[in-house]
């Protein structure tokens, strides 16, 4: 329920408050004083859509609120517009984006306008508004579809995805092979490249490599003179001596250590010397492989690392390409199986759906009874479609025989205006009911109506009043002479400015508010007689 409404430079309102009644609502006022506005400041604080034109000129900002109660606790609604583009909403002081405001809102206030005539028109809604009827019946079950569908359309995709690269693949099987046996041929081995310019380096400075090699270890060990005969008999002078002192002991050692690890090196300068013997064919062999390998890494412009994991991969799109069959049928028996689970679990929102349908249509042919539909037919047609859907495989479309005799037809082509907006505030009525919608707002219920017809709406609006709150902006004197509270727009215009302000009408006030809807006076003795008259009988 809602107990306040405040709104601040928003369009042409500079600044407007009032507080709606616990049961109908009727605002009223001359067509331009701004009885548009006040739903779309309602319907933008609640959620929707906000931009810079809502923002009254020269001021910096729009400011909404809204206070009441939902399910006895207390709330506090604001929506701030600013001038340069953004827009704030707080929910009792706290910040929250759109989609937790319109959540939260959603089951709480409920605006009807001109534009949800379209919506029950279009038979793709029509499914969604049966489904909100005893929604708590059906709800569970359509998230477990749209789970299942969801399952299924993967499976489906993974599947569908297999066959467009078995296609792709085998156009390419040809040069996958060419590409697999190329380098496969080449028995690549990780860091080889860097192995053969070494070798092949040694093999060019082979002669120079030996010389070195040779005299190194002759003057080191092959000679008369060479090092380690002369470090030797330094060793054994030492070694005599060595006992006269500890310094002298220390050196002793020392040249040891180093007598045996020259000793080690000239063993190591001699098992290479021996096997120093390069050929012109080694070094022709050599060279020839580290061109394959170099040419392999100019094709591929990739190491050689890269190139045995490019192989790697060849190999597994080859073996996919032989293993299509097997992967095949084990994806569809996968996607035939979840389709299964997705058909069985539609069939019983079917059954379900089929049976809250009942329900609306026999609960909407009395409301459509109430509301001078006396001679209709309503009907809510359930086909069987070829495919499963999210919401399953049932195709929903409202039909209506507005006279008797007369082919049962869909709304869109049946339905007039006035009509569709007594068709409307009777789904209004049905849903709300079950959605238990604590405030509803009605813009302009009345389009298309009039004569006795619009004191029916009025009074379908009375008694849904009994049960929750209601708003509604109307035109007509039959719909306002009902309203338990009724308020006046009026707009005023002070040096090129337009005002907007609302007020709220005592006795008098309403006698003289409804005499002015007949007649354009207030000062009319023969409409206010009918104004009076009017209210007594809604009474």
């Amino acid at each position: 329920m809602i107990y306040q409404i405040i709104i601040d430079n928003f369009a042409t309102i500079d600044h407007l408050s009032f507080n709606p009644g616990e049961s109908l609502n009727v605002i009223t006022g001359e067509t331009g004083a701004g009885k548009s506005v006040l739903v779309t400041a309602v319907s933008t604080v609640l959620g929707d859509r906000a931009d810079t034109s809502m923002v009254r000129t020269g001021a910096d900002r729009a400011f909404i609120q809204i206070a009441g109660s939902k399910n006895g606790e207390e709330v506090i609604l604001s929506r701030e517009i600013l001038s340069s583009g953004k827009s704030v909403s707080k929910l009792n002081g706290e910040l929250v984006t759109l989609a937790q405001l319109r959540a939260f809102c959603s089951d709480w206030v409920d605006i009807h306008g001109q534009y949800d005539n379209q919506q029950i028109l279009n038979p793709e809604n029509h499914i969604h508004i049966t489904d909100r009827f005893h929604s708590e019946a059906i709800s569970p079950e359509l998230e477990k579809l749209s789970f299942l569908y969801s399952d299924y359309k993967s499976a489906q995709r993974e599947y569908d995805e297999l066959l467009r690269a078995e296609a792709s693949a085998k156009e390419q099987q040809d040069y996958y092979n060419y590409e697999f046996n190329y380098i496969d041929s080449l028995g690549l081995v990780p860091g080889e490249d860097e192995e053969l310019k070494e070798k092949l380096t040694l093999i060019k400075n082979s002669a120079n490599i030996y010389s070195a090699i040779h005299l190194s270890y002759e003057l080191l060990y092959g000679m008369d003179d060479s090092v380690l005969n002369g470090l030797g008999k330094i060793t054994s002078e030492l070694s005599s001596v060595e006992s006269y002192s500890e310094s002298i002991s220390a050196l002793s050692s020392e040249a040891n250590d180093i007598y045996y690890s020259l000793e080690d090196i000239a063993g190591r300068l001699r098992d290479m010397e021996s096997s120093l013997s390069f050929s012109e064919q080694d070094m022709d062999a050599v060279s020839e492989r580290l061109s394959a390998v170099e040419d392999a890494k100019r094709k591929y412009n990739k190491n050689i690392d890269e190139i045995i994991s490019y192989r790697d991969e060849l190999s597994s799109k080859l073996e996919m390409i032989l293993n299509f069959d097997s992967e095949k049928s084990r994806l569809a028996e996968n996607a035939h199986r979840k389709y299964a689970l997705l058909e069985e679990q539609a069939a019983h929102v079917s059954e379900i759906r089929h049976i809250i349908a009942e329900k609306l249509q026999s609960a909407m042919e009395r409301e459509l009874s109430d509301l001078e539909f006396a001679n209709s037919e309503f009907k809510i047609d359930i086909q069987k479609t070829d495919e499963i859907g999210e919401y399953g495989f049932d195709k929903v479309e409202f039909l209506i025989s507005t006279n008797p005799g007369e082919p049962l037809m869909p709304l869109a082509r049946i339905a007039s205006g006035g009509e569709i907006s007594r068709i409307m505030l009777a789904f209004k009525h049905i849903i709300g009911e079950s959605d238990s919608v604590e405030t509803m707002i009605f813009d302009e219920i009345d389009t298309g109506i009039s004569g006795r017809t619009a004191l029916v709406v009025g009074k379908k609006l009375s008694e849904i009043a009994e049960h929750r709150q209601i708003l509604s902006v109307t035109h007509l004197p039959q719909i306002a002479a009902y309203g338990d509270d009724n308020f006046l727009i009026t707009k005023s215009i002070d040096e090129s400015k337009a005002y907007t302000d609302i007020s709220h009408l005592d006795e008098d006030g309403k006698v003289r508010m409804i005499a002015t809807l007949f007649s354009g006076s207030d000062e009319d003795d023969s409409a206010l007689d009918a104004a009076k008259k009017l209210i007594k009988n809604a009474r």
